[in-house]
Formats: C-alpha cells, sequence, structure tokens
C-alpha cells in the first residue's frame, strides 16, 4: 500500500467515525456502548496509520533529497547497520549514450560511432530505434524504473524510488488516471503477440460465473454444476506520439533531454488514458465507456448532474468494488458535483487535502476531475469504476524516430516515439447478483436522459 492509498484509509476511517458521532448528535442521545467500542476501535487504527504514515512520508523525503541535482549532493546519515546494506541496483545499458538527448541528437544526424547499430530497430510501421534501457524510464517511468533498496534488518526491509537520471522530471503516478489503478500484464515474450485469458461466463448464473450451489440432503444425488467461460484477448496495439524541436535545440542535446522526455511522457499518458476511457477497440483498446459489461445509467434532467443520478449509479457498482472504485469527471461538472447535497441538506462532494494526500470525495469515494471523458452533459461525464477490472497488456518499446524533411526549410525535427499496448474491461458483461435480478459491474457511466 503506498502512501496515498494509507491518507484515503485514514481519511475513510476518520469518516466512519464522524457518521458515529453524527448518528449519536442527529438523535440527541449518548453513544451505545457498541458505537463507543467502534469508536475507539476505529481510534486505535487511526493512531497507528498516524505513525506509519509519519514513517512512510520521513522516507519520501529522504527518497526526494536522494533525487536532488548533482550540485546539490545530499547523503542522508543512516545507520551503519542499516547503510552497509544500502547499495544501487546493476546499472541499466545505455547503450553508450550519455543521455536521452544525445541519443534522439544521434537517430537525427547521425552516430559516427556506430552505437545506433547496436539498437533493436521497431518491426511495426513506425520502425525507429529502440529507447536504451536506461533512458526508457524517461518516457515510460511507469513500466521501466530502477531503485535504490535497503536491504532488511533490524527495522525490516523497504524500497524507495530513486534510481532516475538527474535530469530527468520524475511523473508522478497520479497523473495518469488509468494505469496506476488497472491490472497490468507486462510485455512477457513475445512482447506484441496475443494473450488470451479466461473471464468468467455469468449470465443470469449470478456474480459466480455460472457456479450452481445446492443444498443436498443425507443420501441425495448430487447435482452436477459447471462453471461457463469465456475468453479475454489482447493484442498490443502500436501508437505514436510527436513532437516538433528546432534543429538548434536537438544539437545542443545536453539541454535537449528534460526539455523532450518531459513532453513525450505528457503525450504518452494522455493518449493512454484517452484510450482506456474511451477508446472504442478499432486498432486501439476498447476504453470503459464501450466495454461490454459497463452500465449506464439515464440522468434524471438533460445537461445536469443531480444528487440522485450519483445515488443510482451507486447502486449499480459491484458492492465489493466499493472500497476500490473511482469517480472520474469530466472539469466541466466540477461546479455542479460541488454542490450537491442529499435530501437532508448535506453535501455529498467533500474538499480533500492536497497537502496531506486526502483527495476530494465524492459519497466517501475518491474523485478526479480530468478533461480526458466527454463534456457536462454528455454520456460518460461522470463515470465510477473499480480499475482493477481493467486490463492493460503492454508490448514492445518505445522506439523513437527523428525525420528531417516535413520542416526541412524550417531547420526543425520531427521526433517521434512508439510503443504498443492494449486494453479492455475483465468483466464482459453486467453481473446479476445473489438475488436473480439485480444487475451490477465494476463500470458505470452516467448516460443521457432516457427517450
Amino acid at each position: 500500500m503506498n502512501l496515498q492509498e494509507l491518507r484515503q484509509k485514514l481519511g475513510n476511517l476518520c469518516d466512519q467515525q464522524q457518521a458515529i458521532v453524527d448518528k449519536a448528535v442527529s438523535e440527541g442521545r449518548a453513544l451505545t456502548e457498541e458505537e463507543k467500542k467502534q469508536f475507539d476501535n476505529l481510534q486505535a487504527q487511526i493512531d497507528g496509520l498516524n505513525e506509519t504514515i509519519k514513517a512512510a512520508e520521513a522516507v519520501q523525503a529522504r527518497a526526494d533529497k536522494l533525487n536532488e541535482p548533482a550540485d546539490k549532493p545530499f547523503r542522508p546519515a543512516l545507520d551503519p547497520r542499516i547503510d552497509a546494506g544500502y547499495r544501487q541496483q546493476d546499472k541499466l545499458d545505455d547503450g553508450g549514450f550519455k543521455s536521452l538527448g544525445e541519443f534522439i541528437h544521434a537517430v537525427r544526424f547521425g552516430d559516427p560511432k556506430g552505437r545506433l547499430d547496436n539498437l533493436p530497430r521497431g518491426q511495426g510501421q513506425g520502425g525507429g530505434i529502440e529507447v536504451p534501457d536506461a533512458f526508457k524510464a524517461q518516457i515510460m517511468p511507469w513500466r521501466f524504473k530502477a531503485e535504490w533498496r535497503m536491504d532488511e534488518g533490524a527495522s525490516g526491509g523497504f524500497a524507495v524510488p530513486t534510481q532516475f537520471r538527474d535530469d530527468m522530471l520524475m511523473l508522478r503516478p497520479e497523473e495518469a488516471i488509468v494505469r496506476p489503478r488497472a491490472t497490468v500484464i507486462p510485455a512477457g515474450d513475445p512482447p506484441d503477440g496475443m494473450i488470451t485469458i479466461p473471464a468468467f461466463d455469468q449470465g443470469a448464473k449470478g456474480v459466480f460465473g455460472g457456479v450452481e450451489v445446492y443444498w443436498v440432503g443425507e443420501g441425495e444425488e448430487k447435482p452436477e454444476t459447471g462453471a461457463g467461460l469465456r475468453e479475454v484477448s489482447l493484442q498490443p496495439h502500436e501508437v505514436a506520439a510527436h513532437t516538433v524541436v528546432t534543429d538548434k535545440l536537438l544539437r545542443n542535446w545536453q539541454a535537449a533531454s528534460s526539455f523532450i522526455s518531459t513532453l513525450l511522457r505528457s503525450a504518452v499518458v494522455a493518449a493512454e488514458d484517452m484510450a482506456f476511457l474511451r477508446g472504442n477497440g478499432v486498432a486501439k483498446p476498447i476504453g470503459v465507456l464501450n466495454g461490454a459489461g459497463t452500465i449506464a445509467v439515464n440522468r434524471a434532467v438533460a445537461g445536469q448532474i443531480t444528487s440522485n443520478d450519483v445515488i443510482n449509479m451507486l447502486a449499480k457498482l459491484l458492492p465489493e468494488s466499493k472500497q476500490r472504485a473511482v469517480w472520474i469527471a469530466n472539469q466541466s461538472a466540477l461546479p455542479q458535483i460541488a454542490t450537491l447535497q442529499d435530501a437532508a441538506g448535506n453535501y455529498i462532494f467533500i474538499k480533500g487535502d492536497a497537502t496531506r494526500g486526502i483527495p476530494d470525495t465524492l459519497l466517501g469515494i475518491p474523485i478526479r476531475f480530468t478533461g480526458k471523458t466527454p463534456a457536462l452533459g454528455q454520456k460518460g461525464d461522470l463515470i465510477l469504476v473499480d480499475f482493477t477490472y481493467y486490463l492493460i497488456k503492454d508490448g514492445s518499446g518505445p522506439f523513437v524516430a527523428a525525420s528531417e524533411h516535413v520542416y526541412f526549410k524550417q531547420n526543425k525535427t520531427v521526433i517521434k516515439v512508439f510503443w504498443n499496448v492494449d486494453g479492455k474491461g475483465w468483466v464482459n458483461e453486467p453481473l446479476t447478483l445473489e438475488d436473480g435480478i439485480t444487475k451490477v459491474s465494476p463500470y458505470v457511466v452516467l448516460d443521457v436522459p432516457a427517450a
């Protein structure tokens, strides 16, 4: 569990504690013995989490210091017994290049040293030259990263992500919406080959995927049961991002390195999130909005989001997904969502505290605002989803190619990065709960009003 998740858990525990007090206050009475016991139990958990978070924040602060540029050296004073176990992971292959900028400079202007001849070439339509391992994390840090680690000692072992080049601007996982929360399948061998995994054929058999359970009397014959299975196949699709830089900047590859990697990372994050949220499956992933297992809830009033809409969406969420779910809302919906109230006049949107890592919540569930979903009033302006039921299959890449021809007269170069990825929902149709009637799903979207 990472630091953000610990803070979210702390916020949830505080909300539960507050709910106990609010109930007693609204009924004009003291806490019952059972409520006192629940309150004290929650307080014990809160105290323990506060200590854990405090320790985790200290570790993070030390990691941030270790990542400071070379002109600001820092080495924490550690216990010698622990410091002895502090070691760097094996150095990644850099292909003979000093930085990502120098590598791209060689791709564009040629490499008299012949280092590019030793690097793999892309086999897809985009071609390109594979980025050396040492620089892959500068483009896709969520897929490729090394780390400092501390061996187990008296205080136990833990990992501190620190081995990223000084000139790299680290991409925070929070900037990507889907990937940090999804179930990611590594590239494997071959990296771009199709992978097929089983998915339960739910149908009318309920959430247990066709398994029927019977109570059997003594001596009675046991019935035969069987679970139906479907298949979910993922085949990584090639996707490319590009940017244009001046030849003058590119020749100064020491200065261009961070600039180019930052631009490319931003493009990669946006492209993946758009596909995982809204993709139609045509040469790209099938996004949550278009998945076969998604439930669409019709809103009450066109162009609006009401508290009843939100409650109706929550009612369609797979019950066990509530602890992992997140709301994804378009930025244009923020003014309406921020003012939503329940029947008693209580606000159901709670502003978080970014300084403490506590997220904004809607009905107690974290909410993210973005421009990557449809605008207010359209289907998908509000989504409730448990991304652990969304599969991402990584493929080969990244590869880089550079071209002088498009902007030859302007002395500019087009730099393109190629990679391969696919994604789709694991649940292929809404699930029927044990009552045999209620339909739920890990993916719920707000639709336009019913015709």
